[in-house]
């Protein structure tokens, strides 16, 4: 069974990246508590090797859906389900629904990073070894709804009132039509182009699972939202560290460089293992 939070002072922040971020709009946890007393704590108690990793600041893993245990699948949708209940997925999903140039702009990439470790920093608060997937639609096995999110449609309360997620998917064929265009997108030797042809193939996805995902306002209700935007950032990442995309990166300035509403700038969006994560 999973927990609830208490419902007390908010604005806690995940010590890995407060430094980075403005404080997170959560419920404080104890994980919190426990992230406050530091790697101090690791030298008096015996902790399973994943809670040492945190207390010690070693990146964590955003790992491959198809890949997850049924342990790590409960864990997420227990953490899932508890910032739906306390309000935390909901006021993101109004922030997705605000102008902020995330969308048919170069901050398209920038701005979804910081926006999905929101969601995860929160998720991490309530069970410290979770962390984001990715459903990779690039692969055959995977072109699909995954089979244990079929039957997991939430409703979500908002600060613009309640969305109850629906899906219409097309067919395996359509999504590998699409997916076959990664390879050649990952060819490009412009951040421009990149970003460009990237964004086209994440559109397409969204119209694919159809219902919530196929509006701005209502995507990131649906927990394969953010899957498949974890899918996006790691075949960004993989762009960033070819030979192809190294050293290129978004031309941005002043009020456009900053990933508002949080109080972080582009450049510091280049490298996952100084925002914490890797990919597995």
């Amino acid at each position: 069974m999973c927990a609830r939070t208490t419902n007390l002072e908010r604005q806690m922040a995940d010590r890995q990246t407060e430094h980075l971020f403005d404080l997170i709009d959560v419920n404080p946890t104890f994980t919190h508590h426990l992230l406050m007393r530091g790697g101090q704590i690791g030298k008096v108690l015996k902790l399973p090797p994943w809670l040492v990793a945190i207390l010690t600041q070693q990146p964590y893993a955003r790992k491959d859906q198809l890949n997850l245990t049924d342990h790590e699948k409960e864990r997420f949708l227990c953490a899932y389900s508890i910032l739906n209940a306390n309000g935390t997925l909901g006021n993101l999903v109004a922030i997705h629904a605000q102008m902020h140039q995330q969308h048919g702009t170069i901050r398209f990439l920038p701005w979804h990073r910081v926006f999905l470790l929101q969601l995860e920093m929160a998720l991490r608060a309530i069970h410290p070894d979770v962390a984001i997937p990715y459903w990779d639609w690039t692969n055959p096995q995977e072109q699909s709804i995954p089979a244990w999110l079929q039957n997991v449609t939430p409703t979500v309360n908002t600060p613009n009132g309640p969305i109850s997620v629906v899906r219409a998917p097309g067919s395996p064929a359509d999504l590998a039509t699409t997916a076959a265009n990664v390879p050649s997108i990952l060819q490009n030797t412009t951040f421009n182009d990149f970003t460009f042809q990237l964004e086209g193939v994440h559109d397409f996805v969204h119209v694919w699972v159809g219902g919530s995902m196929s509006s701005i306002p209502t995507a990131p209700a649906d927990p394969i939202f953010w899957m498949h935007h974890a899918n996006i950032d790691r075949l960004w990442w993989l762009w960033h560290v070819s030979a192809q995309g190294q050293g290129k990166n978004p031309n941005l300035s002043g009020l456009a460089a900053q990933m508002d509403p949080w109080n972080i700038a582009e450049p510091q969006t280049r490298d996952i293992g100084a925002l914490g994560y890797t990919y597995q």
